[in-house]
């Protein structure tokens, strides 16, 4: 057998082990190693808003250190973009969703390649429509966090607003 065929064998064992043994490709400290719950990106914005009607809503968000993530047109369709969604709720209407340009960011692997991503704060604007009173918008931030080696599987950030919309 030549050395390709025998890898593949190999490989045949080795990732129906792996996977019941719960083993986690990546190396401790690298982002692909993380635990699968860890999120790379929180809100940074307060969750309980005042607002008038027609108001665009800025919400901001912080990368951790050291970790960027796609900006929401990245370079490549190979690439996850960043994403902002909004469930519908009585009252309330999304509009339009204004993402900030991302930054260019070199990988050391291939400094002539540019990546378009977001790294430590940014913020999103969404041009929320609401009726006055108390309204409860739920919506996510779905992403795909990397670092200069490895990037994680991509995540969803669950994003709970209440406004008090004048």
């Amino acid at each position: 057998m030549r050395r390709m065929e025998w890898a593949v064998l190999a490989l045949a064992f080795v990732l129906p082990a792996a996977a019941q043994s719960n083993w986690q490709p990546g190396h401790a400290g690298l982002g692909f190693g993380q635990p699968a719950g860890k999120q790379s990106v929180q809100m940074a914005s307060p969750g309980n808003l005042s607002l008038t009607a027609h108001q665009p809503l800025a919400l901001r968000f912080s990368v951790d250190p050291g970790m960027h993530i796609n900006s929401h047109d990245p370079r490549s369709s190979f690439l996850i973009p960043t994403s902002l969604t909004f469930a519908s709720a009585p009252g309330v209407t999304v509009g339009a969703i204004d993402y900030p340009p991302g930054k260019e960011f070199h990988l050391p692997v291939a400094p002539q390649e540019a990546l378009n991503v977001y790294t430590g704060d940014f913020s999103i604007l969404a041009h929320i429509k609401a009726q006055p009173g108390t309204h409860v918008l739920h919506g996510t931030l779905h992403y795909q966090a990397c670092d200069n080696r490895a990037c994680n599987p991509p995540r969803t950030l669950p994003i709970t607003l209440t406004l008090h919309t004048q």
